[in-house]
C-alpha cells in the first residue's frame, strides 16, 4: 500500500486550515489587467485567480476545492475569486463565470468543468486575452493548446488498480454492476476505461450493466436494490466510481438480506473519511484514492505559467489504495480520509 505523502500533508493543511475561506462571487469586481501591476509582474499586488469550480459536490469536491482555497491565499500573494457553479451540472454558470474573468483581466483562470465540451470559445477568448487556463481535476474536449496544464491525479490509473484487484479477488470471474457519475464528464470515461482495460480477456467476467448515480449515495442505494431484485441477487462485484455511489451500494446489499463485503464485494474510488470507516467494518472491500490535495502543485503550475516558464502538459498527483479493513484503519489512525 502507498500512501501519498502529499496526501497526507495536504489532509493535515485542510484541518488546520479549514476555516480559512478566501471564496468570493465570480461577479466581484476590481480584478487588475493580467499582468499590470500585480505580483505575477513583480509588483505589490497580489495574482488575482480566478476559479471556475463545480462547488458542493460530495466529500472530495468538498476537500479538493478547500485544498485549493488554503494554497491560493493573501498570504501567498493572490487573490482568489471563487466561482462556484449553480450546480454540480449547470455548465451555463460556469461559462458566464469564464467569461466574466476573462473580461475582468484576471492573471490566471483555474477550471474545473462541470462538461468536457463545450469550452472551446471560451478557452480561445482566454487565450487571445493572454490569460492562462489551468485545468483542475477534470479534462475538457478542446485542443491542448488553450489550456497550460491538467493537474489530476490518473483516473485510468486509479480504476485501473481496482480492475486488477477485482481480478485478482475473483480469479474465475463474478458478475458485475458498474455504478457511473454524472453522464459526459472526462472523468466517467476514464475510469471505465481504466477498469476495463484490467479485467479485458479474463474469463467468467459478466457485465450486468452500467447506470449512472450521480455521485450520491441514496441513489447508488436505489439502482442498486433495483439491479439485485432484477437478477435474483447473482451479483458478486460493484464497482462504483465514487465512495458515495459504493456507500448506498452496501446499504442496498444489506436490505436485500446479503452481506457486504462476503456475498458481494463493493470497491469504490476516492478514499473519503466514510469510505476507509465502510472497509474497516467491512462493507467495502477496495478503496483507490483520488488524492484531491494538490493545491501546492496549482499553485507551483500558476507561478510557472505567469513566469512563462515551461509546465508540463499533465501534472499527475499521486494516490494511494487501500484493500483491507487493516489497510484502512490504519489510514484512518494516520489521519487519511476527508
Amino acid at each position: 500500500m502507498d500512501i501519498s505523502k502529499r496526501g497526507f500533508r495536504g489532509l493535515l493543511t485542510v484541518a488546520a486550515a479549514g476555516a480559512m475561506v478566501v471564496g468570493l462571487s465570480a461577479c466581484s469586481g476590481g480584478a487588475e489587467p493580467a499582468g499590470s501591476g500585480s505580483a505575477a509582474a513583480g509588483g505589490d499586488k497580489p495574482i488575482t485567480v480566478g476559479f471556475v469550480a463545480v462547488g458542493p459536490e460530495g466529500g472530495w469536491r468538498n476537500a479538493n476545492e478547500q485544498a485549493i482555497k488554503d494554497a491560493f491565499t493573501k498570504d501567498a500573494g493572490f487573490d482568489l475569486k471563487y466561482a462556484p457553479a449553480a450546480s454540480p451540472s449547470d455548465q451555463k454558470s460556469q461559462l458566464d463565470a469564464f467569461s466574466t474573468f476573462v473580461n475582468d483581466e484576471v492573471d490566471v483562470i483555474l477550471l474545473t468543468a462541470t462538461e468536457a465540451s463545450g469550452w472551446e470559445d471560451e478557452l480561445k477568448k482566454a487565450k487571445e486575452a493572454n490569460i492562462p487556463v489551468i485545468l483542475l481535476d477534470r479534462g475538457v474536449d478542446a485542443s491542448s493548446d488553450l489550456y497550460v496544464t491538467r493537474i489530476a491525479p490518473d483516473n485510468k490509473q486509479v480504476a485501473n488498480s481496482v480492475g486488477e484487484w477485482a481480478a485478482t479477488t475473483f480469479p474465475s470471474g463474478a458478475n458485475y454492476f458498474v455504478l457511473e457519475g454524472v453522464p459526459g464528464l472526462s472523468v466517467v470515461n476514464e475510469r471505465n476505461e481504466g477498469f476495463d482495460a484490467a479485467i479485458a480477456g479474463k474469463s467468467g467476467w459478466n457485465k450486468v450493466g452500467a447506470q449512472t448515480a450521480n455521485w450520491k449515495t441514496d441513489e447508488g442505494k436505489s439502482v442498486i436494490e433495483t439491479v439485485l431484485k432484477a437478477n435474483n441477487n447473482n451479483i458478486q462485484f460493484i464497482f462504483a466510481q465514487n465512495d458515495e455511489m459504493g456507500i448506498g451500494a452496501a446499504q442496498a446489499v444489506s436490505a436485500a438480506g446479503l452481506k457486504p463485503g462476503t456475498d458481494v464485494k463493493i470497491a469504490t474510488i476516492d478514499g473519503t473519511k466514510g469510505a476507509l470507516e465502510a472497509l474497516a467494518k467491512g462493507d467495502l472491500s477496495f478503496v483507490a484514492q483520488y488524492n484531491p490535495f494538490f493545491g501546492t502543485d496549482a499553485v507551483d503550475a500558476v507561478k510557472k505559467a505567469l513566469a512563462g516558464e515551461k509546465v508540463d502538459s499533465t501534472i499527475i498527483v499521486k494516490s494511494a489504495t487501500f484493500d483491507s479493513p487493516d489497510a484502512a484503519q490504519k489510514a484512518l489512525d494516520q489521519g487519511l480520509g476527508f
